[in-house]
């Protein structure tokens, strides 16, 4: 049975064009596609370079009005199951420009949001930037973080072993991220349809259907109801 099709934005915080971000954003998406498609679900992926928008970005933190265009990609965010967003290191932290990203977005798009995170430095030295800086921004605006996230140095692209990279190869890392990132998907999934159908599940759970409804009741769904004794319970089984 083919799953629900899902949506990933991909955000990527280069400078230049190529750029070692750009290439980092594209490695972790494969990844993730390969994870999310295993299942037969098809996936929807939107790649934006923020420096496409930048004149955009800037304007809309100094005035809260973002163009039509950066409105699309704020959207798009808002509606995507989950974001890949990539920046480069600089100063040991963010680049200014996708700062100036998350300070121009309102903080509710990113609530809940499972984001897959990722940056690329020239050495090895900036890999702590990442958890130190990056993700504490995401962790405040209520993102919900893979665990893996994924920095690479120029010496991570193209190594095939650990002997040739700073850390295990890319590649591995960017895999483990994006199985995390696929488990979590998969979680929000079985949440949503349970609470879709909350006497159902607790049905399959208790093979009984008026425990289950009554347990459904007692799980919140109306207060007034709340101490609701099944007709099976007050029998004692007789019935």
């Amino acid at each position: 049975m083919t799953s629900a099709s899902r949506s990933l934005v991909v955000l990527a915080a280069g400078l230049s064009t190529p750029s070692s971000t750009r290439m980092l954003a594209d490695q972790l998406t494969a990844a993730v596609r390969a994870q999310l498609t295993a299942d037969g679900a098809p996936l929807e992926v939107h790649v934006h370079e923020l420096r496409d928008h930048a004149t955009d970005i800037t304007n809309a933190l100094v005035t809260r009005f973002p163009s039509a265009s950066l409105q699309e990609v704020i959207g798009q965010v808002r509606a995507a199951d989950a974001v890949i967003a990539v920046t480069p290191i600089f100063n040991m932290g963010a680049s200014g420009l996708f700062k100036t990203f998350l300070d121009a977005v309102e903080r509710e798009v990113w609530r809940g949001k499972p984001v897959l995170l990722g940056a690329t430095a020239g050495t090895a030295r900036h890999t702590l930037a990442l958890d130190l800086a990056v993700r504490p921004s995401f962790e405040y605006l209520k993102a919900r973080v893979v665990p893996t996230t994924v920095f690479a140095a120029a010496g991570d692209f193209g190594a095939a072993d650990a002997t040739e990279a700073d850390e295990a190869p890319l590649a591995d890392r960017a895999a483990r991220a994006a199985r995390e990132l696929a488990v979590m998907l998969a979680a929000d999934g079985a949440a949503s349809g349970a609470a879709a159908h909350p006497a159902r599940s607790a049905e399959q759970a208790t093979g009984d259907p008026e425990q289950a409804a009554g347990e459904s009741v007692a799980r919140g769904l109306d207060p007034e109801f709340a101490d609701f004794t099944p007709m099976g319970k007050l029998l004692g089984g007789r019935g």
